[in-house]
């Protein structure tokens, strides 16, 4: 991960593209063909090492490329988001879910559930999928803000286990 941060710097680029697998860095090289390979790095669960050498390199502009359960632990303040590591925070699930307009009924059974990926399948069948992951990426973006101020404008893009476009959200 760091290496390969690293070589994107010495090549010149100004952005680097992290993604929490193989699916997700083909979801984000199909919604930015326009940058070089180096900019995608496959991060998997370091992001605290990924961004952390992010700014020492002197990225400026860092696009996190997700699905559900990552994104929410990242949004839950998680620098390290291997399931072992962490639960998933059923509370911010609940709380985003009803942000997005979920009643609240479905919020409490999403918040004794055990995955993220429940929250998203609840929300998709209530007709809010859009807007439970716009949510999400908010609040990633707000947290990755908090921790990292001014260090970089970021960007995050989030897609389903199929890797179709769900959502995303930018931050300068």
């Amino acid at each position: 991960v760091v290496q390969g941060i690293q070589v994107a710097a010495k090549q010149g680029q100004g952005t680097v593209v992290l993604t929490t697998g193989g699916r997700t860095e083909k979801f984000v090289m199909q919604e930015l063909p326009h940058l070089p390979p180096a900019c995608f790095v496959q991060m998997g669960d370091f992001l605290r090492y990924a961004l952390d050498t992010a700014v020492e390199e002197g990225i400026r502009q860092v696009v996190i490329g997700g699905m559900v359960g990552k994104l929410t632990k990242m949004a839950q303040g998680e620098t390290i988001t291997h399931a072992g590591r962490a639960e998933v925070d059923t509370d911010l699930l609940a709380e985003l879910a009803r942000e997005a307009g979920a009643p609240a009924g479905v919020c409490e059974a999403i918040r004794g559930a055990e995955t993220a990926r429940y929250a998203a399948e609840r929300m998709q069948a209530l007709g809010l999928y859009a807007a439970f992951h716009e949510a999400l990426t908010r609040r990633v973006i707000a947290t990755l803000a908090a921790r990292y101020p001014g260090k970089f404008a970021l960007r995050v893009l989030v897609c389903d286990f199929e890797g179709n476009k769900i959502a995303e959200a930018a931050h300068d």
